[in-house]
């Protein structure tokens, strides 16, 4: 199998769930052989983090799809790579299409359902404030839109808990249940909130509108004009992930924690510390996959 283009997840998958911190970038070796192979063949990433978090920490990414698939940006330096021939016209017609001006480049991106995004950013807040005035030892990370800073998204951390498996057994469910409740009496009826949950990481998500990563897949094979016959590979490490699993032509579960054992439905699986030796040896093998290359 010939491999066209390689969609990564980032938390958990290029960095270690344990050990990322809010302002972490790839281990060294990781991100060394991303660059060599974002030279010949594309490399995206497809993210529940904000394109803020992302936009520094991977300087080899064509495509970055941020926030589940809410924002997708097309990097400046590839507006230069005249043999992507990008097919900026297929994107989703809930999308909104912008620019900006960033170091003298386009930058180049879409949101999806800017609208419902606006409407629903003074919920998310509200339900921020609500979950930490409870639960005053997990931490919240709030994800903003790229130009005007509406709040899409809100992860409830706790991973830096030196027994976080704990906490997900007796404090999680607690968490889950103060969301709904929240939302059954204050919007009842407006609801349109997408609540990710996850069988054994430590955190959980929740976004202004529904996410999925599959249909990123598809949306980033139509902006790389990728024919049904070229293939996609795909690396995720959670259950938000399966999606994207199902649509890739290879999909890679990585394994970064032994405390993580959730079943994906990828292909193939390999522990983190596997991952650097794989992309070498794809890269070595000019991209052409068999089962001997795991």
């Amino acid at each position: 199998m010939k491999i066209s283009a390689i969609l990564s997840d980032y938390d958990g998958t290029l960095c270690p769930t344990s050990s990322l911190t809010f302002s972490n970038s790839l281990p060294e070796d990781i991100q060394n052989i991303l660059i060599d192979i974002s030279k010949f063949i594309p490399v995206c990433i497809v993210s529940s983090k904000d394109f803020q978090f992302l936009g520094s920490c991977v300087n080899f990414a064509l495509i970055i799809s941020s926030m589940m698939g809410i924002e997708t940006f097309i990097l400046p330096k590839s507006t230069k790579e005249m043999k992507y021939n990008f097919r900026s016209e297929e994107v989703s017609d809930s999308r909104e299409l912008n620019s900006d001006i960033t170091n003298n480049n386009l930058l180049t991106y879409w949101v999806k359902q800017k609208g419902k995004l606006i409407e629903n950013s003074s919920i998310l807040e509200k339900l921020a404030l609500v979950i930490y005035k409870n639960f005053q030892d997990i931490k919240i990370l709030r994800k903003y839109t790229y130009k005007e800073k509406i709040l899409a998204g809100v992860s409830f951390d706790y991973r830096h808990l030196l027994k976080w498996e704990n906490y997900k057994e007796n404090i999680e469910p607690r968490i889950i249940d103060k969301i709904y409740e929240f939302i059954k009496k204050n919007y009842p009826q407006t609801n349109t909130l997408h609540i990710q949950t996850y069988l054994t990481h430590p955190f959980l998500d929740i976004y202004s509108i529904d996410c999925n990563k599959g249909n990123v897949v598809s949306e980033v094979r139509k902006l790389l004009n990728l024919d049904t016959n070229k293939n996609i590979l795909y690396l995720g490490d959670s259950e938000n992930d399966n999606p994207a699993f199902r649509k890739a032509n290879l999909s890679i579960s990585i394994k970064s924690d032994e405390r993580l054992n959730t079943k994906l439905d990828s292909h193939y699986s390999l522990q983190f510390n596997e991952l650097s030796y794989f992309l070498i040896k794809l890269c070595k093998e000019n991209f052409n996959f068999t089962s001997m290359s795991i």
